[in-house]
């Protein structure tokens, strides 16, 4: 309510008392909100036409009218009461500044991989968890040292990433090992290229199982075991539930006994885990 009083002569008439406070008894002089949000806010809220009042002591007045003004008890000084909803906050930066570890890595830092563009964990984690919810897919095209990654998995989110270097692949699987414990049965990998999925409806997986029993000779890609016909089952190597498809290069016989074992989970997670 009240500012600095820098010219006494150029700032006399908000010198003068108000509602019996003495104003220019402490030095200062009077100060009511007349441009930038607040006075809008109160234009448009509380006081039509606000902006247009020109002295300091008939805002005051409206102001007080208004309710606005705040009277203390004997002996302070009176205040404006301001509202949170005048003002909608910053929105959120591209950049973000909170001191959560973005300096450079030493060398002898525990997550220092040896990348010269890897980002701190805990600034992705923070970017993962205001950006995302749990469950939902985080996809990283070039995810090299598995930071990414690796701060998905520890906030529930799926995750998928690429790389050409083959190191990625056991970075990601060292990292994720490393929070997880020894139970990780290590990432779902594909090296080959894409399948279409524009021919139409492919024909019953089930269909190939003379054709897969004829290139396997009889033997269980699982036990590497020979077996009768009767015995093999025909299973996708990459489950449909992670995204597998019924082409036949997505397909293996396995033993009765292998199949139930895998489950419905991949043939590198079900090999890591017997």
């Amino acid at each position: 309510m009240t500012g600095p009083k820098h010219n006494t002569d150029s700032l006399a008439p908000s010198s003068l008392p108000w509602c019996d406070y003495d104003v220019s008894a402490r030095g200062r002089v009077w100060s009511a909100p007349k441009t930038g949000k607040y006075a809008k806010y109160i234009e448009r809220r509380f006081i039509p036409g606000y902006l247009s009042i020109k002295g300091v002591h008939e805002r005051l007045d409206a102001l007080d009218r208004a309710g606005l003004i705040h009277h203390p008890q004997r002996g302070k000084w009176p205040g404006l009461k301001r509202y949170a909803a005048a003002d909608s906050g910053t929105p959120p930066q591209n950049l973000i500044l909170e001191p959560i570890g973005f300096t450079n890595y030493s060398a002898g830092s525990k997550e220092y991989t040896g990348y010269p563009t890897q980002k701190r964990l805990a600034m992705m984690e923070r970017i993962i968890e205001i950006s995302s919810n749990e469950n939902d897919m985080v996809f990283d095209p070039f995810c090299g040292c598995a930071t990414t990654l690796v701060a998905a998995d520890r906030l529930n989110r799926q995750w998928a990433g690429i790389d050409l270097s083959p190191l990625a692949i056991k970075l990601v699987d060292q990292r994720i090992r490393d929070d997880r414990g020894a139970l990780w049965g290590g990432a779902i990998v594909r090296d080959d290229p894409p399948l279409r999925a524009d021919m139409g409806k492919l024909p019953n997986y089930r269909t190939h199982k003379h054709r897969l029993y004829g290139e396997q000779e009889g033997v269980c890609a699982g036990c590497d075991t020979f077996f009768p016909f009767k015995v093999m089952e025909v299973d996708h190597i990459l489950p449909r539930s992670k995204g597998g498809s019924d082409h036949v290069e997505n397909l293996q016989l396995l033993c009765t006994h292998c199949n139930k074992s895998k489950g419905n989970r991949s043939m590198a997670e079900w090999r890591a885990r017997v």
